[in-house]
C-alpha cells in the first residue's frame, strides 16, 4: 500500500535533519602520545594499580581517616559529660580535653575557658579527619603526631586501657597513611 501526499517532488520533509558533518579528531597521533605520557607521569605512584587494589587502597585510606572522627565525636561526648557532672567518659577521647577540664576544675575557674580550648582541639581533630579521607597525608602525619603526644598523657597517670586504645586508634590510623601512600596525591 501505497501513501501519497500532495507534497509530490517538493523535495525532502522539512522534518527530516539533513547529514551532518563528522567532527575532526581533537588530536593527531603525536599529540595522543603526548596527553597519554602526561596522563601516566601524573598518575604517578597509583597508575600501576587494578581496579580493585585501589578500591581495596582506598577504602583503607577513608577508614585511617575515619579514626580521626571517632576521636572527635568521642572527645567532644566526653566533654560535654564532664560540663554535665557525669563521671564516666569514653576511654577514646583526646586526654589533653580531660586535662584541661580537670585542671579548670581545681582551679574553680568555669569550665568555659575549658570547654573552648576543647572545641578547638576537637575542632582540629575533625578538619585532619576530613582532610585525611580525601587523601591528603600531612593530616595523616599530623594527626598520629598529635594522638601520640595526646597518649603520653595516659601513659603519665597509667592509664594502661587508655594507653591501649591509643596504641589501637594510632595503628588504624597508621594503616590508612600506608594506603594514602600508595595512591596518587589528590
Amino acid at each position: 500500500m501505497e501513501i501519497k501526499t500532495d507534497r509530490g517532488n517538493a523535495g525532502p520533509s522539512p522534518f527530516s535533519r539533513p547529514p551532518q558533518p563528522k567532527p575532526a579528531p581533537a588530536y593527531t597521533s603525536s599529540a595522543a602520545a603526548v596527553d597519554t605520557s602526561r596522563q601516566s607521569a601524573s598518575a604517578g605512584v597509583g597508575s600501576s594499580l587494578s581496579a580493585g587494589e585501589r578500591t581495596t587502597l582506598e577504602a583503607q585510606r577513608r577508614g585511617g581517616g575515619q579514626w580521626f572522627y571517632w576521636i572527635a565525636g568521642l572527645s567532644l561526648i566526653n566533654a560535654v559529660l564532664a560540663l554535665t557532672g557525669q563521671d564516666w567518659r569514653f576511654l577514646l577521647g583526646l586526654g589533653v580535653t580531660q586535662l584541661v577540664q580537670e585542671l579548670s576544675q581545681q582551679a574553680g575557674a568555669p569550665g568555659i575557658k575549658a570547654g573552648l580550648v576543647g572545641l578547638a582541639v576537637i575542632g582540629l581533630f575533625a578538619v585532619l579527619g576530613q582532610r585525611a579521607i580525601q587523601g591528603h597525608r600531612w593530616a595523616f602525619v599530623l594527626g598520629m603526631a598529635l594522638f601520640g603526644l595526646d597518649g603520653l598523657i595516659f601513659l603519665l597517670i597509667q592509664d594502661w586501657v587508655g594507653v591501649g586504645f591509643h596504641a589501637f586508634a594510632l595503628a588504624m590510623i597508621l594503616r590508612g597513611y600506608l594506603a594514602a601512600r600508595r595512591l596518587p596525591a589528590p
